[in-house]
């Protein structure tokens, strides 16, 4: 087995804001190993499938490589437009000092939502072993989220190469994550299928409409299920992409849909760049 495919264990919390995150870029065996305390290891010659996996772009890093490793490093990352405050050689280090084992420090963030709402979440659904389906999953990072919270995770998108790249992302956290290609405009009867089948506990539908699903997850959903969106609404229009009505939700038009439904959190979350986004969370009766 190659030394970067062995797993490791993120954290559940992530860097706290205006630190400066560490990348360890060696291989996985030398960090489980030994590695400074908050750092997280991506090795390197897996790093340009993971930069989803680092804070957004402009942020400030140090890295920690080998001496093999140094050769063009700042560059690597300086491509990606991060910063680089300093490379720290690990055979300079006091090793003796490093923490053993594979747990390593999550960099980057679930939707607000997610982050803000996860303990409620799991308390109303009180399940052992819940399941969720993110829909519109992208590269992944709410799905492998759900999983570090004790969720069996199914992700559904229809870009073959995002789902690629999930699925490396969840081996290397050894996270509960499954994967399915599916269309789901053109496809919407599989899913009311998936939804029968597997009776999941919790939607997570984030920065995707199509208004159809809604009214499957209100009409097929299990009883005590719940259902989070993470979408832009009308007024985002004003402020760039997306334009079209048909991906941008209208005022109190959820409420609406799961009228009868517990609504727990109806609000607004807005972007750095203006466009506004709607916090909305309802458990089924």
């Amino acid at each position: 087995m190659a030394s970067h495919s062995l797993f490791h264990v993120l954290t559940l919390e992530p860097l706290a804001l205006g630190s400066t995150p560490l990348i360890d870029v060696r291989p996985a065996a030398d960090f489980a190993a030994g590695h400074p305390m908050f750092s997280t290891n991506i090795p390197l010659e897996i790093i340009e499938t993971c930069w989803h996996e680092l804070p957004p772009k402009g942020a400030s890093l140090d890295l920690l490589a080998n001496k093999s490793q140094q050769h063009n490093l700042r560059q690597i990352f300086e491509r990606q437009d991060y910063q680089i405050n300093s490379i720290i050689l690990a055979e300079e280090e006091e090793q003796a000092k490093w923490s053993a084992g594979s747990r390593s420090q999550r960099l980057w963030r679930a939707n607000p939502l997610l982050e803000q709402y996860i303990n409620l979440i799991k308390k109303l659904i009180n399940s052992d072993n819940p399941l969720a389906f993110d829909v519109g999953a992208g590269s992944g990072r709410d799905s492998v989220f759900l999983s570090l919270h004790g969720f069996k995770t199914i992700a559904f998108d229809n870009n073959q190469h995002a789902l690629n790249r999930l699925q490396q992302f969840s081996e290397r956290t050894n996270s509960e994550v499954e994967t399915l290609n599916i269309n789901l405009q053109l496809e919407i009867e599989k899913l009311k299928l998936l939804i029968t089948t597997h009776n999941p506990q919790f939607i997570m539908q984030a920065r995707y409409l199509h208004r159809p699903l809604l009214d499957i997850y209100r009409d097929y959903l299990p009883c005590g299920a719940m259902v989070a969106i993470h979408t832009f609404t009308q007024e985002a229009a004003m402020f760039g992409k997306p334009k079209n009505p048909a991906y941008l939700l209208q005022t109190n038009e959820l409420t609406d849909k799961f009228s009868g439904w517990k609504i727990l959190l109806d609000q607004a979350h807005t972007l750095e760049d203006g466009r506004p986004l709607t916090m909305f969370l309802a458990q089924k009766p």
